[in-house]
């Protein structure tokens, strides 16, 4: 209970804090609502699932706050089982992104020269926007479930990958060549490092 509660404060004060800095944020009337996602809510979605029927090495996401469904934030919340592989690496291009481990463990791997940082349940990582960064986990056979946490929210941003770049479960997954695929990575705002 500990640690939900200290997730609980920890996303509030991402999304008080990112509201009260952004410059951009809409202005409003009214007092703006909260927002409660019960654990069996939100967007649930497939990143490369090995096909309509397996999710297989895929990753499991499920997304609890984004512009759609909450159109006056300035914050994106999703909870993710990783892939097998984990999350290569990546930079994101006008978000900070906050990652904590609700289970599991592996690896951050964080900057230029992929530096190698034990992580575990209960951790957290905090990426500044344009610095690269992935996971690996420990054991591809127990994937590790974290929450992420992104601000602020602009379209085509990390969210609208979610949502868009994904599929629905039992849909067939997308099987773009490289090229396609790299072109949507950066539709939505990242970078993957050239390959060596």
């Amino acid at each position: 209970m500990k640690c939900v509660n200290a997730l609980i404060a920890f996303v509030l004060v991402v999304s008080v804090s990112a509201q009260s800095s952004s410059a951009e944020s809409q202005q409003q009337t009214e007092k703006t609502p909260i927002i409660a996602v019960g654990p069996d809510e939100g967007v649930v979605r497939w990143l490369q699932p090995d096909s309509a029927k397996a999710l297989g090495q895929g990753a499991l996401l499920n997304i609890k706050i984004d512009r759609l469904s909450v159109p006056y934030t300035n914050i994106m919340v999703a909870t993710q089982k990783l892939a097998a592989s984990g999350i290569p690496v990546h930079i994101h291009t006008w978000e900070d992104e906050v990652i904590y481990v609700i289970k599991g463990q592996g690896f951050a791997v964080i900057n230029e020269d992929r530096t190698l940082v034990p992580i575990q349940t209960g951790s957290v990582l905090y990426i500044p926007l344009g610095e690269w960064h992935g996971l690996k986990n420990n054991d591809p056979k127990e994937p590790m479930d974290i929450l992420l946490v992104t601000t602020p929210v602009k379209p085509n941003g990390l969210g609208d990958f979610f949502q868009f770049a994904t599929v629905k479960p039992g849909h067939p997954p997308l099987n773009l060549p490289e090229e396609e695929f790299l072109k949507l990575v950066r539709k939505y705002g990242m970078e993957i490092p050239k390959k060596q």
